[in-house]
């Protein structure tokens, strides 16, 4: 079955099958086993209605192919086909939303608490907001250069510091969906 799947879609069904969450196993949420992927849990009362276990480990393999894999694939591959929708549609009506004022201020992100007053997360997280609110790269390079930089070194380390930032943040914002005019 391993060799039918892309490695995307490898990596995809591994991490939907661990959660358990598109399976439809329902679990009393009591039990503790469930969380222990260790233990043979056979009991009859945890048995679902479709006569799966919850998480069980195994012990033994012979390499024959799960009966059920046709359906296995395509419920995951319906559900894989519904987020990647989802997702574009959540996209489309955040870069079609042109008037995106930028609401926040990087004051707004050096009182925030979140930031624990780390400079360096708080130059990444406004510049991440201000790219994806449209603001241009020059504008955010301004305003990273707005806080005292000598701790960084001297000129050269701190011009290298401000355009690590930037490159993350536009990646960060690109990966996200965001279009950015350039």
């Amino acid at each position: 079955m391993k060799s039918m799947l892309s490695e995307d879609r490898q990596v995809v069904l591994a991490r939907i099958y661990d959660s358990a969450s598109y399976l439809s196993i329902s679990f009393e949420a009591s039990c503790a086993k469930r969380r222990d992927f260790r233990r043979n849990n056979r009991k009859a009362k945890y048995q679902g209605a479709d006569g799966l276990f919850p998480y069980v480990r195994v012990v033994a393999a012979n390499g024959a192919v799960y009966s059920k894999a046709d359906q296995f694939i395509a419920q995951i591959e319906k559900k894989l086909s519904q987020d990647k929708e989802r997702a574009n549609q959540q996209r489309a009506n955040f870069v079609g939303n042109e008037s995106r004022p930028m609401r926040r201020t990087i004051e707004h992100f050096r009182s925030n608490p979140v930031y624990g007053g780390d400079g360096t997360r708080i130059d990444m997280a406004y510049a991440i907001y201000a790219l994806s609110h449209g603001a241009s790269e020059e504008q955010v390079r301004a305003v990273i250069r707005s806080r005292d930089l000598s701790h960084k070194g001297n000129e050269k380390r701190q011009d290298e510091y401000v355009e690590r930032t930037i490159n993350k943040a536009l990646a960060a914002v690109e990966k996200s969906g965001v279009a950015l005019e350039r």
